[in-house]
């Protein structure tokens, strides 16, 4: 049995909308933890997101006009940090607890989402952004989970070790 016809336009706009909310998560989150990683970290996955809305952007914008000049990605990576990590007192630690839980799932729903994307994708350059955005929401899922584990077992962020 075939995939139905991907309507690329409907995908994209779709995914722009999951690209914005998720910035606007991240931005919440960081104002939220009092945790300098956390906010740190919490603040570049909210100009990661942005990065992604806007390259879903030109892609929506390039539709009918010719060709598609593909994504590049980029890179997640935290300061250095100013001070040691610190213990978190249990009421910060179960606010960051529960943002870094609902951002593990938007972020396994956003691979999931352009998995089958790029699986349906008849462009070559279209299904690699795709692919790519897939791998980029992957990493994000795997720092999040980090950040759950040391948060969970030894009490502080690990972000910029």
């Amino acid at each position: 049995m075939n995939a139905p016809a991907l309507d690329l336009a409907a995908a994209i706009d779709l995914a722009m909308q999951a690209e914005r909310e998720a910035e606007e998560f991240y931005a919440a989150a960081a104002q939220a933890t009092t945790e300098p990683r956390g906010r740190d970290m919490f603040e570049k996955l909210a100009q990661f997101e942005r990065h992604h809305f806007t390259s879903l952007q030109r892609l929506r914008e390039s539709l009918g006009q010719g060709a598609f000049a593909g994504y590049a990605g980029a890179g997640l990576l935290p300061e250095q940090p100013a001070a040691p990590a610190r213990p978190l007192d249990d009421g910060q630690r179960q606010n960051d607890l529960e943002a870094l839980t609902g951002a593990i799932d938007a972020e396994t729903k956003a691979q999931a989402m352009y998995r089958e994307l790029a699986a349906q994708a008849l462009d070559a350059p279209v299904r690699r952004m795709f692919e790519k955005l897939a791998e980029e929401e992957e990493l994000h899922r795997k720092v999040l989970e980090d950040q759950f584990y040391a948060l969970t077992n030894q009490g502080r962020w690990i972000w910029g070790d």
